[in-house]
């Protein structure tokens, strides 16, 4: 049986964006990068615990985040929230008893 947790997540959902990679055209033998498509999304975003900052040997720090959704993710994947990016590099892929999704995003350093 499957829990339901987006009913429990949907008081605390709030908008980020899925910049979803296009593709680039080919000019003068260079190839250049397509503008991304910018994807509305809603998901509970939160600072990581400290437990998984202590015990991670330093692989993420204060600017990274936790994402919960019921949006599916791969990593790689680079969101944006509150102007600043984030990419999808770990996934707790729940799916068999639930329907929402876990993820930890890295800050993008500018």
């Amino acid at each position: 049986m499957k829990h339901r947790f987006a009913t429990i997540m949907r008081p605390y959902l709030r908008p980020y964006t899925l910049l979803k990679k296009t593709e680039g055209v080919w000019k003068g033998g260079k190839l250049i990068e397509g503008e991304p498509e910018r994807v509305a999304l809603r998901g509970v975003i939160q600072p990581l615990g400290r437990k998984i900052l202590q015990e991670d040997g330093g692989r993420y720090d204060e600017d990274d985040r936790n994402l919960y959704t019921t949006n599916t993710h791969a990593a790689g994947d680079v969101v944006e929230y509150k102007g600043k990016r984030y990419t999808v590099t770990d996934d707790d892929d729940r799916s068999d008893y639930s329907d929402a999704y876990q993820y930890v995003l890295k800050r993008v350093k500018p």
